[in-house]
């Protein structure tokens, strides 16, 4: 079925009753000529719009957004309702424009305050509304030219947007019954009839607007299914400036839209600030396909409250300076049509036209850091401005990339070689034999391959270090055949060998291809290496077990296996403890080696060399007869005597090494006085020298005399 969506007929419902003769309250300053004004002149007091004013309005901005960025198969159909209905414009093609409304609208003219109330009703134009929306467009009649034979699979659907001033709840409630029972008749003619279509599904917006001030006697209430055909939601709004934000926010729902806030446009600020300019925002609305690659790439931190109210998103780009020319031709992947959201001011004026004149504007996502990212570009077309979505990631006419730039960062070791494997086994091809299920029913060939790719992806890891055996040729028989629908009992006698053939490499501790990449050291232990094995196995075929009954069994012959007996266990814990006496061992003779053991053994190989030294010069001097002995020569300290370092076969502790320095370095400082080594009866005699070198001899008064 070709199918209109409710976008494709809008129908606005106006009333044109006396009470929307009522003043909106919200006042507009009229006279602004406050400088230079002559004495004696009163200032013409503030004006303020009516309800009906502030309807129509509001309706025509909601026309022109849409005419802006849809001119062609969004139609808008203008019914104004008082004692009658007045239908303004058809679904033609050369009515859907702006001018043909508004003199439309001013032939109409202004509700009568002075009117009876009792005369006017909105239910007349809610009625020629359902009776619009059953009349057929010229895109449905192609349609269904198109399809001639099947002319009834066309669809038809509306929206009906009714702005009023309603009375209470149960008014809003009895004017959804009314265009329910008019949706039902209407339908009863239409199926008769070759030139009225069925309404299929309708959209019922009612907005209540009231003047600013006073309190609403209806409650908001969002979208209602009331049947089948209709669904309904009523907005309370003030009139005035609140009304028009109201249906700035419906357009964009209604239409999908989407709000891009153009930030820092130069712009020079009037003749008495000559040569210089001030920075402008200009909001700009179009398709929300425009932000689609923002979505993607979760850049979220782009969005921020619209100037319209907390209620409207918009996202911000930068203005980039443009360029003189146009000839460069961008890598574009996308074309939306915009339409300023405030188009009288003057920001929006100096942009519209600035492009207009053939220039471009390139605009780039603000961020804090980082080389600039030029996302979207502005340049009009035959008259029509465009933001064109320019590709900012990697372009399909570039070589693909390659497979190691994955997300997470560059990686290196993917299973390609497995993948590629992967990729033939579970390839599609032409199924032309039907078969059954168990149960009888036919089996669908496409469920069968999703059934089957799923049973091959409950454990696949892609990286080679993140799995054990999957790079181990023995497990290629098990891994083959445990994503099976069924097994057989040769399939199950194979699994067991498999799994018999590893507890056996176990035994014999064979080494296992543990990836090392990204730790320090040696690596697990062998233990932990088989633990790590036999954990992912234990996972591969739980993944599986649900499969069938022989899948179990082989469940139940690696968790036999994995329960090893105690002596084992003993001889493993027996195992450990060694392994980790002779890590400690050798790091401790390690660490010895590289840090004190040369400065220690060079301290002591100088403090012998001195000794040796200082020993050989003292025998010299004794065994020469003509020499004297020196009078205050301190004895020598013998080798023997030199503390001897005990060389240990086995590591010398720091401890060791620290205490033999010390004392070592104790022994030669403490030296025997050379007087009490030659006394006799610890009583030395002075000067003995000078006795032999004069032949004198000292008395006990201290005066010499010669012998």
């Amino acid at each position: 079925m070709k199918i209109f969506s409710e976008s494709h007929k809008t129908v606005f419902v106006v009333d044109h009753c006396p009470y929307m003769a009522e003043s909106c309250r919200q006042h507009v300053e009229f006279d602004m000529l406050v400088k230079n004004r002559t004495q004696g002149i009163i200032p013409l007091a503030p004006i303020s719009k009516s309800l009906w004013t502030c309807s129509v309005e509001s309706s025509m901005e909601y026309c022109r957004i849409m005419y802006d960025i849809f001119p062609f198969k969004k139609l808008v159909n203008f019914i104004v309702s008082d004692s009658g209905a007045h239908v303004l414009n058809s679904w033609t093609q050369e009515d859907q424009n702006l001018q043909e409304l508004m003199a439309a609208l001013a032939a109409v003219g202004p509700p009568n305050p002075r009117a009876d109330p009792e005369c006017c009703s909105i239910l007349h134009g809610l009625v020629a509304a359902v009776e619009t929306l059953c009349k057929i467009t010229e895109y449905q009649h192609e349609a269904r030219t198109l399809l001639m034979e099947n002319a009834e699979r066309v669809g038809n659907r509306g929206r009906i947007i009714c702005i009023t001033n309603a009375k209470s709840d149960s008014h809003v409630r009895m004017l959804e019954d009314c265009v329910q029972e008019t949706i039902h008749e209407h339908n009863k003619l239409a199926a008769n009839s070759d030139h009225l279509m069925q309404i299929q599904k309708c959209e019922l917006v009612l907005i209540h607007t009231y003047p600013v001030g006073e309190d609403s006697l209806v409650s908001d209430r969002s979208k209602k299914e009331l049947s089948p055909v209709l669904t309904s939601e009523v907005h309370s709004v003030r009139a005035g400036r609140h009304l028009a934000t109201k249906l700035n926010i419906l357009v964009q729902q209604h239409f999908d839209l989407a709000s891009t806030t153009i930030t820092n446009i130069p712009m020079k600020v009037g003749k008495q600030h000559a040569n210089t300019s001030a920075n402008y925002d200009v909001e700009l609305l179009h398709h929300k396909d425009a932000h689609v690659d923002f979505l993607k790439s979760g850049d979220s931190h782009l969005g921020g409250g619209s100037r319209e109210g907390p209620f409207k998103e918009t996202i911000t780009l930068k203005w980039c300076t443009p360029r003189t020319n146009n000839i460069e031709l961008h890598y574009c992947t996308g074309a939306y049509r915009i339409s300023p959201v405030d188009v009288n001011s003057r920001p929006s004026s100096c942009l519209t036209n600035f492009l207009l004149n053939g220039r471009s504007v390139l605009l780039e996502q603000p961020r804090k850091s980082g080389s600039k990212v030029i996302s979207h570009m502005l340049s009009s077309h035959g008259g029509e401005i465009f933001l064109h979505v320019l590709s900012s990631s990697r372009s399909i006419l570039e070589d693909p990339p390659s497979i190691s730039e994955g997300c997470g960062g560059r990686v290196t070791d993917y299973r390609i070689t497995d993948f590629g494997e992967f990729m033939r086994e579970n390839r599609l091809t032409p199924f032309l034999d039907p078969r059954y299920k168990i149960d009888g029913s036919l089996e669908v060939p496409l469920e069968r391959a999703k059934d089957q790719l799923e049973k091959h992806t409950r454990y696949w890891p892609m990286i080679i270090s993140q799995t054990t055996i999957f790079n181990m040729q023995a497990v290629v028989p098990l891994a083959s055949v445990i994503v099976k629908e069924s097994l057989t009992e040769e399939d199950v006698l194979n699994c067991q060998k498999t799994i018999y053939n590893l507890v056996d490499m176990e035994r014999k501790n064979d080494p296992l291809p543990i990836s090392t990449v990204g730790t320090r050291g040696k690596g697990p232990k062998r233990d932990e290496q088989y633990r790590i094995m036999w954990n992912e196995l234990e996972t591969l075929v739980r993944a599986h077990i649900n499969n069938s009954e022989k899948h179990q069994r082989v469940l139940e012959c690696l968790m036999a296996c994995r329960s090893k007996p105690p002596e084992e266990e003993e001889r493993k814990k027996r195992g450990r403890k060694r392994e980790d006496k002779e890590d400690k061992s050798e790091k401790a003779v390690k660490d010895y080696e590289q840090e004190k053991s040369w400065q220690d053994s060079e301290r002591l190989k100088g403090i012998l060399e001195r000794g040796k030294e200082d020993l050989a010069e003292a025998e010299i001097i004794k065994d020469s007869p003509d020499s004297p002995e020196p009078p205050n020569k301190k004895p020598l300290v013998e080798m023997d005597e030199t503390p001897q370092v005990e060389k240990s076969k086995g590591p010398v502790s720091l401890l060791s090494l620290w205490s033999n320095r010390i004392n070592t370095a104790n022994s030669r400082k403490h030296q025997e006085f050379a007087g009490r080594l030659n006394s006799v009866n610890n009583r030395a005699e002075l000067y003995q020298h000078l006795k032999e070198e004069n032949g004198m001899e000292t008395t006990e008064n201290g005066k010499a005399s010669r012998q």
